[in-house]
């Protein structure tokens, strides 16, 4: 796995126009893969969908990839200057 140089953080990513989904999107799936990770198919997907503005639900099994997904989305918002929320069932996942 290839871990990013120091100064390669996701919030150093920030595309000049944050509002250009292109950008946006080239930016999370280049630190991405700089960490290491190829996106699976959903997470382009929801990925595509969160850079263009829309809401996303996912439900897929454990260990596919959500939290990934998650990361996106704060990403996207924090791009934009907004604030964004992610709960978790931390219970269900401990047990």
């Amino acid at each position: 796995m290839t871990v990013a140089a120091p100064g390669q953080r996701l919030v150093d990513r920030v595309p000049a126009d944050p509002h250009d989904p292109d950008a946006l999107y080239a930016a999370f799936s280049g630190w991405a893969a700089d960490q290491g990770l190829a996106l699976y198919p959903h997470q382009e997907e929801a990925l595509l969908a969160l850079v263009s503005g829309e809401h996303v639900i996912v439900s897929t099994p454990t260990g596919s990839g959500k939290s990934l997904i998650a990361a996106a989305a704060h990403f996207v918002a924090f791009a934009a200057g907004r604030r964004s929320v992610y709960t978790a069932p931390l219970k269900a996942l401990v047990s």
